[in-house]
C-alpha cells in the first residue's frame, strides 16, 4: 500500500512508466493478503490506558521488499485511537489511509483487556479480540476479518517504558481468497517485538514484526524479505498521544 508518489516514482520509476500506478497498487495489496490480510500495522495496544482517558495514534511502516538490488519498506500508514472503560479495559479503533486513497476501505473496532500486570521479571499478559471491516471498491466486494491479539510485556525503568513480545492471529472466514484463488489457510499469525518510549503525553513504539511464518515467500509478485523463504519481516513506527 505505497502512499507516496515521490516514493514510486524514487524506487518504480521503470514501471510506472508503463503501469497505471493504481494497478502496481493493487498487486501489492493483494500480494500483501497472500501473507497477512492487514497485518501491516504494529499492535493497535499492548497495555490499557487509565479509566476515562483517551489516545490518538498514527503508525509508518510494513514489510521490507526488494526492488533493483535495494531492500527498501513499504510505508503502510495507520490513524487509531482509544478510550480507556476502566483501569483494565479500553475500547479500540483503528483506520488505514494508505489503503483508503487506493481503493480499499478499512476499520478496525475491538477492545483490549489486561489479564494480569508485570510484577518484576514476570511478564503482564493482555488480549485483544478484534473485527476488521474491508471494503473493496475495485470489485465491490466487503470482508469480515475476526482477530486476536496477544502480547507480554516487562516493564523497562521507573518511567514507565516497556519491552513486549506477541502474536496477531487473523481469521479467513471466506472460501475465496486473493484474485478469487481457493482458501487454503484459515489462520494467518504473525509474531512482533517492540519497545515502547513513555512519556506524561506522548508514547513512542518501534516495533518488528514476522509476518506469516508459515507462508512461502517464493515465487509470489512482490519480493518479500525475510530470514528465510517463508513470512516477511516488517519495521514499523508508532506514536500515542495521550489526552
Amino acid at each position: 500500500m505505497i502512499s507516496f508518489s515521490f516514493f514510486w516514482s524514487v524506487y518504480f520509476s521503470d514501471m510506472y512508466k508503463v503501469c497505471d500506478i493504481k494497478i502496481i497498487y493493487r498487486l501489492v495489496f493483494y500480494a500483501a493478503i497472500i501473507f497477512s490480510v492487514a497485518s501491516c500495522s504494529p499492535v493497535t495496544m499492548v497495555k490499557p490506558l487509565e479509566k476515562d482517558q483517551w489516545a490518538a495514534g498514527a503508525s509508518l511502516g510494513g514489510p521490507l521488499i526488494g526492488f533493483n538490488d535495494l531492500t527498501i519498506p513499504v510505508p503502510f500508514t495507520t490513524l487509531s485511537g482509544a478510550y480507556g472503560v476502566d483501569t483494565n479495559t479500553s475500547l479500540t479503533a483503528k483506520i488505514y489511509p494508505t489503503a483508503g486513497l487506493f481503493g480499499v476501505g478499512q476499520i478496525d473496532i475491538g477492545m483490549l483487556y489486561r489479564l494480569r500486570d508485570s510484577e518484576k521479571w514476570i511478564p503482564g499478559i493482555s488480549a485483544l479480540p478484534q473485527a476488521a471491516f474491508m471494503i473493496d471498491r475495485w470489485e465491490g466486494r466487503a470482508s469480515l476479518y475476526p482477530s486476536l491479539d496477544v502480547n507480554a510485556w516487562w516493564n523497562a525503568n521507573s518511567r514507565g517504558d516497556f519491552f513486549y513480545i506477541g502474536a496477531t492471529n487473523w481469521f479467513e472466514l471466506r472460501n475465496k481468497g486473493a484474485l478469487g484463488r481457493e482458501q487454503q489457510q484459515r489462520w494467518i499469525p504473525a509474531l512482533n517485538a517492540g519497545y515502547t518510549l513513555v512519556k506524561k503525553r506522548w508514547n513512542t513504539a518501534f516495533e518488528l514484526k514476522y509476518l506469516a511464518p508459515g507462508n512461502s515467500n517464493e515465487n509470489l509478485v512482490i519480493d518479500y524479505k525475510s530470514p528465510g523463504r517463508t513470512g516477511a519481516t516488517a519495521l514499523f513506527i508508532s506514536f500515542t498521544r495521550k489526552f
